[in-house]
């Protein structure tokens, strides 16, 4: 079933690239068409994401620590927390125990022993064709938003308390459930998303995607921009890695072997959220970032006076960000060089597809070899 899935992501992948090029208003006309076909496909299959369909999985800092399945009779059990309570969203495909929603989850409660981590599991929405779970994102991000709201009116949490944590489509739900609270009256604190989903977003209104209105602080870190990941900044604080679309360390893979395109296609994608959990477990000058634009950033001459940490859960600072990283673990650099090597991984990426290729396959084309 993999390769049917995954074709048809590659496919909305090539059409979101496509759309792009494409006057605002015709791209907009293409999201009211997508979003008809989009729900027309969930009436025929579910029409919307119920409550058990969602499974909040909770974790307090234990010796071996084991999920407690919340609902509303057991809520009590986070009154008194003293520290964050951090809701973790997974993406399309994925489950709340998947290896690194647990790694995230286990650093989290090693720095922060006072925390609650909240895994959240929607792995029947998330593992239906991308176009279907991309619609989903609506629905889970009001359920969460509803769970904070109950939490908050019957006194057990303070909005203050609350992050949201998702990666690629999960970083669109923490979005939605943070317009959900707004219109609720709620604001949330912090959301972080770990290279938001770009596919069948980047032609969505700004309403209708994650938006540096979602929370107070929305801290986003890019890796695979512009194919699996949202390209644009779309936060109060933005993060670019290596230029935020090609990652050092991704393997290149071979088209005509399937068996090697799975893991290295979405390696960039991942990334993200391997740099954040060693930024968790490593909060302090660690994984340092140095605001810049994209064009000073090529050009080695970001600003040395502003930087922040990554994974600085405290941070009110706006704007963009760039930093390098190592090809694999510890991925800290220690180095005040901005990137040297982006420009020639960009030339090298495009040089392997040959002049036959359609312009449209750009993105896609970086992570693989011909």
């Amino acid at each position: 079933m993999w390769p049917i899935t995954f074709a048809g992501f590659v496919l909305s992948l090539i059409t979101t690239n496509v759309l792009c090029e494409i006057p605002l208003d015709l791209r907009k006309d293409f999201f009211n068409i997508y979003k008809g076909v989009a729900v027309q496909t969930k009436e025929v299959t579910k029409s919307h994401v119920t409550r058990d369909q969602v499974i909040f999985h909770a974790y307090r800092n234990e010796p071996e620590p084991k999920s407690i399945v919340l609902n509303d009779t057991n809520l009590d059990l986070l009154k008194g927390t003293k520290g964050h309570v951090i809701f973790i969203t997974h993406g399309w495909t994925d489950t709340a125990y998947s290896e690194w929603v647990l790694s995230l989850k286990d650093a989290f409660l090693k720095t922060y022993p006072n925390d609650v981590v909240i895994g959240v599991d929607w792995k029947e929405p998330a593992n239906q064709l991308y176009y279907v779970s991309s619609i989903n994102v609506f629905d889970i991000g009001n359920l969460i938003a509803d769970m904070i709201v109950k939490l908050v009116d019957e006194d057990k949490l303070t909005m203050p308390q609350f992050i949201l944590v998702g990666h690629s489509l999960g970083g669109q739900i923490s979005g939605f459930a943070g317009k959900r609270l707004k219109k609720l009256g709620k604001t949330l604190h912090r959301i972080v998303a770990l290279d938001p989903a770009g596919p069948l977003f980047d032609v969505r209104p700004d309403d209708k995607r994650l938006n540096p209105t979602d929370a107070e602080v929305v801290h986003v870190i890019h890796s695979d921009g512009g194919s699996f990941g949202f390209k644009d900044a779309c936060g109060t604080i933005d993060f670019f890695p290596n230029g935020g679309d090609f990652q050092p360390g991704c393997t290149r893979v071979d088209i005509l072997d399937i068996s090697t395109v799975k893991d290295p296609v979405v390696c960039d994608h991942e990334r993200s959220y391997r740099y954040f959990i060693e930024a968790v477990q490593n909060p302090v000058d660690y994984l340092v970032a140095k605001e810049c634009s994209e064009w000073s950033y090529l050009r080695k001459i970001c600003n040395e006076t502003s930087t922040v940490s990554m994974g600085d859960l405290t941070t009110t600072k706006t704007g963009k960000y760039y930093l390098e990283t190592n090809r694999e673990r510890p991925y800290n650099k220690n180095t005040d060089k901005a990137s040297t090597g982006l420009l020639d991984r960009v030339s090298k990426a495009s040089k392997s597809f040959g002049d036959n290729v359609s312009s449209s396959w750009n993105s896609f084309a970086k992570k693989i070899h011909v």
